[in-house]
């Protein structure tokens, strides 16, 4: 538990809550955006099989609700003066029966258990069960691909929605009465009605949304019908949305939705009727958190904010850029139009493993004990593994005489796609790969030199999508960095120099940006309910975005000539590493 500083006793408060891929946190800021308090309360994962990620939703909301008791606690704010909630959560497919929040039942996910097992209801999104569905669901070539680059992906909801009705048996599947994005999920357990997010159903489930007529939004029957799922088309969608296809509307980031219910503010520990906003996902989340952020006091225009891309860093990363007109890109996902700012168009690069590869790397290696127990001795102070692994780069450039640590790995090379790869080829079948170990690879030193490598190649993959969101027509100059691994200096530091980009770090600290993003929806949907129900929500977002969130710093590139043309000789090298893998799968099936 974090508590940043004492709020004054009147001002209006605003809660986030961003539902990760490990924990539940809970930030509260204030009419400035000041970060007040942030806690975190972590839940648990199966993984019965290979590729195999399940949760439970009951889980994740109780460690929702004691994360939000104890900010509200550390930070000794009066629930009253809480006035907005927002949401954010990854984008994991949830099962239950129709009925209530208080009524409804989580329905198993779980083949292991023969689907008897309620506590996993939840089907991660880097769960890849769904590898067949997903080529199936390509295989069709619906023009509705054409806005998720062309290839559907195993981690969207409907390949794991065919993946359960294919697999299920009859009674088991005929039992679940709703599919939930997570994000809508806990806008209906705090509101107590489905009121799903257009940044969930347009950029997960394949709901076309456009800037035209709400008439002509919704879920194509006739793709449903092509990919296998034609008994959800012939019940008007109620699976996926709840009150119908025809008579559902879709919400904006921050839109008012509704007011908390009884249940679930004595939960939260917050007043019933909070105004609640439209959930987004949590990439999403981290961009609302950055992309609008005030540099020395003065915050960017839409114009500037469209050469700004957000990269979101944790277990995974997502890109995510804005443009005021569509722009498709093999192997991005997108555009998506209205997911974040109600007029604008957003396109989504990604890579499936970041920190979650980094932390294999360095984990499994067979130096990782003594490294730990190096970094836990070290003094004044203990430091983390990725702390001690920073300093130690240093001292191994300094032992081998070389100017800087990042030579160190001239001859180690790799393709950072272990987990497939999300963008730019849109292939879960590509797989990592490292040449130039030897025999002294087991050492700390060993063990530090691949890390760095892992970082190098996880930013050279960045570079990778970036180049392919310029060369359809984007112009990205600055990068908005959050999450877990805008913590880690080494890594904000190759990836300036790989991209020759500025890396802006957000004011409330890398980590915290996602949930504040939440929080500043939470301050949407109050402003939102103030202004009356059927008000516009053009620029609502955007003007919060640009009061509540700063930048911290701005590393900048090294302008060494040397630096550049290394980066680039391993850029090379990993696309032909690349290249190289597709030749030897060619060879193997001959």
């Amino acid at each position: 538990m974090t508590t940043i500083t004492n709020p004054s006793t009147n001002e209006d408060v605003f809660l986030g809550v961003d539902v990760g891929s490990g924990s539940s946190r809970a930030a509260l800021i204030d009419a400035t955006g000041k970060l007040l308090a942030i806690h975190s309360t972590p839940f648990t994962t199966s993984r019965p099989a290979p590729d195999y990620f399940e949760q439970s939703s009951d889980e994740i909301w109780r460690a929702t609700a004691a994360s939000v008791k104890a900010a509200l606690a550390s930070s000794k704010v009066d629930p009253a003066r809480v006035k907005g909630i927002g949401f954010d959560a990854t984008c994991s497919l949830v099962a239950y029966t129709a009925g209530s929040p208080e009524t409804a039942r989580p329905v198993s996910i779980s083949p292991s258990s023969n689907f008897e097992d309620h506590n996993r209801n939840i089907i991660m999104w880097c769960d890849h069960r769904a590898k067949d569905q997903a080529n199936r669901i390509t295989a069709t070539g619906h023009e509705i691909l054409q806005n998720i680059g062309g290839t559907m992906s195993l981690e969207m909801e409907l390949p794991k929605t065919l993946w359960l009705h294919d697999n299920m048996p009859r009674d088991k599947w005929a039992s679940i009465g709703r599919l939930f994005d997570l994000p809508d999920f806990l806008t209906w357990k705090a509101t107590g009605e489905y009121l799903p997010s257009r940044c969930s159903v347009v950029c997960k489930w394949a709901y076309k949304a456009g800037p035209g007529n709400e008439a002509d939004h919704g879920w194509s029957a006739d793709f449903l019908r092509s990919i296998g799922l034609g008994e959800i088309a012939d019940d008007d969608c109620r699976l996926l949305c709840g009150f119908g296809n025809t008579s559902q509307r879709v919400h904006f980031a921050g839109e008012f939705i509704g007011g908390l219910t009884e249940s679930a503010a004595a939960e939260l520990g917050l007043l019933p009727g909070t105004a609640v906003g439209g959930a987004v996902i949590d990439a999403y989340a981290g961009a609302i958190g950055t992309l609008g952020a005030r540099t020395n006091g003065i915050p960017p225009t839409v114009s500037d904010a469209q050469k700004r891309i957000s990269l979101i860093c944790g277990t995974s990363s997502c890109h995510l850029l804005m443009s005021d007109r569509p722009i498709f890109v093999k192997g991005v996902w997108g555009p998506f139009h209205g997911v974040m700012l109600p007029d604008m168009w957003v396109a989504e690069g990604g890579q499936s493993s970041t920190g979650q590869l980094i932390d294999y790397l360095t984990k499994s290696h067979i130096a990782y004990p003594k490294a730990l127990e190096q970094a836990q001795s070290a003094t004044p102070k203990a430091l983390s593994i990725y702390e001690f692994l920073n300093q130690h780069l240093e001292q191994v450039a300094k032992n081998r005489k070389s100017c800087d640590y990042t030579y160190l790995t001239k001859r180690l090379h790799m393709t950072p796609d272990h987990h497939g790869n999300r963008s730019p080829f849109a292939d879960e079948t590509m797989r990592g790969s490292i040449t130039g170990l030897d025999l002294n690879s087991d050492s700390v030193d060993g063990l530090a030199i691949l890390y760095l490598a892992t970082v190098q190649a996880l930013a050279l993959g960045t570079r990778q999508i970036l180049g392919a969101l310029t060369k359809a027509g984007y112009t990205i100059e600055t990068v908005c960095i959050s999450g877990g691994l805008s913590l880690n200096r080494v890594f904000v530091k190759v990836l300036a120099d790989v991209l020759q980009m500025s890396v802006v770090l957000p004011g409330s600290g890398g980590d915290a940006a996602v949930v504040v993003g939440a929080a500043v929806c939470g301050a949407v949907a109050f402003e939102s309910r103030e202004r009356g129900p059927g008000s516009s929500m053009e620029g609502r977002l955007w003007d919060a975005m640009g009061r509540l969130t700063s930048a911290s710093e701005v590393v900048q590139p090294s302008s060494s000539g040397g630096l550049q043309r290394y980066y680039q000789a391993k850029y090379e090298i990993m696309e032909k590493m690349q290249q190289d893998q597709r030749d030897y799968d060619a060879i193997m099936r001959r």
